[in-house]
Parts: structure tokens; sequence; C-alpha cells
């Protein structure tokens, strides 16, 4: 519809919109809708579903690293969904993926570039996952080993992970567990330990989807303070892997 204001028309009538611009009355075509049609439709949608599966699962990883993590981890974890769960290399029909097995190249992406894990500890956490529970070897901290960073302010460091299940049938991330231990002084440090991680949400147990686990390094100025030292400048997390089961 167009209104007449100040003597000219403002609108649209029929095909064709009237405005005025620096002080002239114009008239321009009436720009055209552009309906997306078959592969650009399906690829529109896919690409949606993707989004909304990485997002449902970044955000959980997100508040375990404490926020401070690398803008680009939501689009190289939109890549990675794309390329194995919605394209010609989809591993949804593979028969290896009839029990939990890992997906290769989820380990390389990184949650913050500045600082790894690796810098620290001597080794990663080794993580199994069976049918109905996650092994966790954590391994332990020794400050003699003259790790490579530390926060100069640290005086405890504290470990934790997390285990989230992405079930695609409901589109719904969940933890199953958030681990956090106690704060030892750096000086002493942590020996190893091992976690047994039931399968189950609300004692159901979970039967398919995908699995993750991410680990990573809390710092401290004492045993009592309250806040973490960590920062998007130095917080070393990172992602063990995934595992997929259909």
């Amino acid at each position: 519809m167009a209104i007449i204001k100040n003597g000219k028309i403002h609108g649209r009538i029929g095909n064709y919109v009237y405005r005025v611009l620096n002080g002239q009355e114009i008239i321009q075509s009436y720009p055209k809708s552009v309906k997306q049609r078959g592969g650009t439709l399906l690829e529109s949608k896919n690409f949606g579903k993707i989004s909304k599966q990485s997002s449902r699962i970044y955000r959980l990883v997100k508040d375990f690293a404490l926020n401070g993590i690398n803008v680009q981890l939501y689009t190289d974890m939109i890549r990675f969904f794309k390329r194995n769960f919605s394209s010609e290399h989809e591993i949804i029909n593979d028969s290896r993926y009839d029990n939990w097995n890992e997906v290769p190249g989820f380990d390389r992406l990184v949650i913050n570039s500045n600082i790894q894990p690796g810098s620290i500890l001597t080794n990663y956490p080794d993580v199994t996952i069976n049918d109905d529970t996650c092994q966790v070897q954590f391994p332990g901290f020794d400050v003699s080993k003259k790790p490579r960073r530390i926060i100069k302010t640290a005086s405890h460091i504290a470990y934790g992970f997390t285990l989230i299940h992405y079930d695609f049938k409901s589109g719904m991330a969940q933890k199953i567990s958030d681990f956090e231990s106690e704060r030892f002084s750096i000086s002493k440090g942590f020996e190893a330990q091992s976690f047994d991680i039931p399968l189950n949400i609300n004692e159901i147990p979970i039967e398919k989807g995908i699995l993750l686990f991410a680990f990573g390094l809390r710092f401290f100025a004492s045993s009592q303070s309250f806040g973490y030292l960590n920062s998007k400048e130095f917080n070393p997390s990172a992602i063990s892997g995934i595992w997929y089961k259909r």
C-alpha cells in the first residue's frame, strides 16, 4: 500500500515501489523473492540441522571450558558434523559404528590455541568406551617434570572433565558427567586416577548417538580462593574425541 505525503507518493503500488531519494520522487521495480528449489533447499535444511546439532554440543563445551575458547571452534564443529553426518562421506551406514567407535579427526579440534594441556601434563587422558561404561585414565601432574607453562600467581591446581551425549532422535545434548577434582598444591602435584562413568541418563541406558569427552586444568591463587585464574589467554582445555554408535 502506498500513501501520499507532502504531495508525493510513498510505498508500493502493484509491482512498483514509489519513494523519495534526495528530494526526488523515484519509481523502482518491487524485488521478487527467490524460492529455493531442489538441491539448494535440501542443502539449506541439512545445514540448518547440522548447525543445530553443533550449537547444542558447542554450548556445553563452552560452559565446561569457562568460556575461554576459540571462536573458530564452532565453525570447525559444523564442518566436522557436515562431513561425517551429512555428506557422501557420512558414517551413518558404516557397520563399524554398530558399537561405540571413535570418529577420527575430532580430537584435532582446538578449544583454546593459546595454551594446550600437553604443555603441563605429561600425557593426555586415556578414554575407552564400551557398551555401558566410559573408562578414563587421568594422568598425574608433577611439577618436577618442569611443565612448559604455569600461571606464576597460581599456588593450586585442579583438573576436570565432561562427558556429553547427543541424541539424534530428540536433538538434545546433555552432560552425563561433569567432574572437577579437589585443589592440589602445585608443589606437590597429583597422582594418576581412574574413573568408570556409567553410560546412562537418569538411570536409562544410552544406546546410541554421540559421546564427546573434553578435559581441562583449573588454576587458583590459594586453596580457598574464590574463582579461577583461568582466562581466555590461559585456559588449558582440550577435546579427547567423539564416539558414535548408530
